[in-house]
């Protein structure tokens, strides 16, 4: 008996229409995707063109300083010569640090804050020390207690001269206060006080004058001198070199060499 071979067939591939169809459905998925890549780079591009041309408005050169808190020891004038290089620079690119330092260089200062005032203009407020004296020669001290040392003072700067040691400057401050209005009242002008390494005090006054009260009783040791000047020295202090208050009955008066009456260049004032 005879067996039938069985037949072979080949599977039937895509019609064109089916190929034309799938090519054109993956072509609507690519330019799909084409379109929202497109629009997504046209938005950084955009984003990136906008970015650029607001940086550089904000990046305006700086047009001017303006400065506050300017007085007789650091000068508007001053404050903008130190800090004329940051003219024309971008205004968020100059360095504040740096400047802020550069002007604190300047030993008048004890506070420097600058900021920025959009779109062309730097802000600087400033805070200086307020001298009340000079203080060891070539110092000043503050108001606030503190001794510094300015590379430059006003010409017509007239400040008490005081002198003592290291930290001493608001004790002696205290006594300078303390003793004008004192000497005051029968006209003398107090115009300095030193204080020894001893605590002994020595009080200048505006004639050229010099006191020496020593480092004890000092309230009545100047009350004895007090109680005295209006009929003894009252009118001839411009001839007196200094008074010695440091005894125990009286004190020493200490006649200007070309202006004495008498061989005797020193006077006693006894109780």
């Amino acid at each position: 008996m005879a067996t039938r071979r069985a037949s072979r067939v080949r599977p039937r591939g895509p019609s064109w229409h089916e190929r034309w169809t799938a090519f054109v459905s993956g072509l609507r998925v690519a330019l799909r995707w084409a379109w929202r890549i497109g629009l997504w780079l046209a938005f950084v591009a955009a984003v990136a063109l906008v970015s650029q041309r607001v940086w550089l408005k904000l990046q305006s050169p700086v047009a001017g300083l303006v400065v506050e808190g300017e007085n007789r020891f650091v000068t508007a004038e001053r404050v903008q010569q130190e800090l004329w290089p940051a003219l024309g620079q971008g205004i968020w690119s100059v360095d504040i640090a740096a400047m802020r330092e550069r002007l604190l260089a300047d030993g008048w200062l004890t506070e420097v804050r600058i900021t920025r005032q959009w779109p062309d203009r730097l802000l600087v407020s400033l805070e200086t020390h307020q001298p009340i004296a000079a203080w060891n020669g070539d110092r000043l001290l503050s108001a606030s207690g503190a001794v510094f040392a300015p590379e430059r003072r006003p010409v017509d700067l007239s400040l008490p001269r005081l002198a003592g040691p290291t930290g001493s400057q608001w004790t002696v401050w205290e006594r300078y206060t303390s003793l004008k209005p004192v000497l005051a009242t029968v006209g003398l002008e107090l115009s300095g006080v030193t204080m020894s390494p001893r605590g002994s005090l020595s009080l200048a006054l505006a004639s050229g004058a010099v006191i020496h009260t020593g480092q004890e009783s000092l309230e009545a040791r100047l009350q004895r001198l007090l109680d005295v000047y209006p009929d003894t020295l009252a009118g001839k202090m411009d001839r007196v070199e200094r008074i010695d208050l440091r005894y125990s009955n009286g004190f020493a008066v200490a006649w200007r060499e070309a202006d004495s009456d008498t061989n005797d260049k020193t006077t006693n004032q006894e109780d």
